[in-house]
């Protein structure tokens, strides 16, 4: 396992954290997520399927950081960590007596990473944030939905995905670069900085030409013939950009005059005539169902899908072959569905699962003997409330 060896103790929640320290995990950090006794918030929202994805391959403890000894507990648990990953508001963990200073001290070589909203610095580094709202905050959401409609958000944690790749590769980097000097280093990951690297090429042309993105609902405007489209039965999305594309798909539908008109021979005259373009198009795809549609597009070479629904993709035969789900039986639950995370299964060969996402406080006990505690301290620490464990 390429992480093998490497500790992290986890002090996130919700979603970019633990799907961060959830990509360590799957390449074989011993990963220990830290909980309140109220447990990650994400325990709860559809039935736990946050949680179950986010937190596998990771053991897990249950730890009331605002007491005393809470806190030695934590300490001591830093102190024998290659990385320390946290997503509280800026200022919380400082006021905790985990912050970096102190931690850094006790464990120079330690990675600490702290993912929020906004930054450590700024202007807006005390502001709460989810995902929905970096999405409002980044002008992503400003520019998605139909045409001359109200902007809507983007239905997947999009922002919170790429943050936790983001993280998890500053990480490893950190640790790498720790071999050559021995050094730990502070990270400071912010979702709104995430956000806005997406939105790259707008901001460049907005400060170049003063023009913002407009809403366009599935289409790329300034591509002319890629978008969804209507078959019989269902909707279709094409992507038939360049010119080479264009006649391809003009080929496929027994259009070629509309490649060698010069109305839609190039992409920018596609893009000017982009709507009355996409009714032409709709008008021959409609003479065809969508499955039957998908495949006579891509035997000419268009780049398409049906739109498909998460029921119909992970039945695929390819998603199968690709070994990118995974099943876990839960306690009190049964057997569920899961999904690797993409490092995992990119490696190009199976790393078979170690363990589901821990009950809470599954892992209470296991942990503190493993950092020293007797018998005796631990049970005085579940009788005064400092650590709670699971009970089957």
């Amino acid at each position: 396992m390429f992480l093998q060896g490497i500790k992290v103790l986890d002090l996130t929640h919700v979603q970019a954290g633990p799907t961060c320290t959830a990509m360590l995990a799957d390449l074989g950090a011993d990963v220990i997520k830290v909980e309140s006794f109220a447990g990650d918030q994400f325990r709860q929202p559809l039935e736990g399927a946050n949680f179950w994805n986010f937190n596998r391959n990771k053991r897990g403890i249950a730890l009331n950081l605002r007491a005393d000894q809470g806190r030695e507990i934590a300490l001591r648990l830093a102190q024998k960590s290659d990385v320390l990953v946290e997503n509280f508001l800026p200022g919380s963990i400082d006021r905790l007596g985990l912050g970096y200073e102190i931690i850094s001290q006790l464990n120079p070589r330690i990675v600490y990473c702290s993912i929020s909203g906004y930054g450590q610095c700024g202007p807006f580094r005390e502001r709460p944030a989810y995902e929905p709202v970096l999405q409002a905050m980044s002008g992503i959401m400003d520019c998605t939905g139909e045409e001359g409609g109200l902007p809507v958000r983007v239905r997947p944690a999009m922002i919170d995905y790429c943050t936790a790749a983001n993280a998890a590769f500053a990480i490893v980097v950190c640790l790498l670069n720790r071999e050559k000097t021995g050094k730990g280093q502070r990270i400071d990951m912010a979702l709104l900085d995430v956000a806005i690297f997406a939105m790259a090429p707008y901001v460049t042309q907005y400060k170049k030409k003063g023009e913002l993105p407009e809403r366009s609902g599935s289409a790329q405007p300034w591509a002319g013939a890629s978008q969804n489209f209507e078959a019989k039965d269902g909707l279709i999305h094409i992507v038939a950009g360049t010119d080479n594309m264009f006649r391809n798909l003009c080929a496929a539908l027994n259009r070629d005059d509309l490649a060698n008109d010069p109305r839609y021979a190039t992409r920018d005259a596609r893009a000017k005539h982009r709507k009355e373009l996409v009714e032409i198009i709709n008008r021959e795809t409609r003479k065809y169902s969508k499955w039957e549609l998908e495949k006579k597009l891509l035997m000419a070479d268009v780049a398409c899908s049906v739109v498909r629904n998460v029921g119909e993709i992970i039945e695929e035969l390819h998603v199968q072959k690709r070994g990118i789900l995974e099943e876990n039986e839960i306690p009190k639950m049964g057997k569920i569905t899961t999904i690797k995370t993409p490092p995992s299964v990119a490696l190009g060969f199976p790393i078979p699962p170690r363990f589901r996402a821990p009950m809470l406080g599954e892992h209470t006990e296991e942990i503190l003997s493993e950092i020293g505690y007797s018998s005796h301290e631990i049970n005085k620490f579940l009788d005064q409330g400092v650590v709670l464990k699971y009970n089957c």
